[in-house]
């Protein structure tokens, strides 16, 4: 009779489960020469709302910024999340989404 390993038939904690990754449709406004403008753009992320993108997504926010404005631009750059349109799932990250938000705290 074959005995199964108890481990692997528990399922794991809700911290160590893989984030999953989204395209997101986001619309972002950007600040340029004293003109709010607005645009609707694809990124692809682990968190699922705006605030958390800005927040912890340097890798995205820094992505949008160079989209936006192009790697030559001197002066501040803005860029705010205003909401999230639509999101489908790609696929499952190797980290959970605590242990991405504790990568952004580590850096800071």
């Amino acid at each position: 009779m074959h005995r199964s390993n108890p481990k692997l038939l528990m399922k794991p904690s809700p911290s160590k489960e893989k984030a999953p990754i989204y395209l997101t449709t986001a619309r972002v406004a950007f600040k340029k020469a004293k003109r709010v403008y607005e645009r609707v753009v694809q990124v692809v992320t682990v968190f699922d709302n705006p605030h958390d993108i800005m927040k912890y997504g340097k890798h995205t926010m820094q992505n949008l910024e160079e989209h936006f404005y192009g790697k030559n631009y001197k002066s501040q750059k803005h860029v705010i999340v205003r909401e999230l349109l639509d999101k489908k799932f790609i696929s499952y990250s190797n980290l959970s989404i605590d242990e991405h938000k504790k990568q952004y705290q580590e850096q800071v």
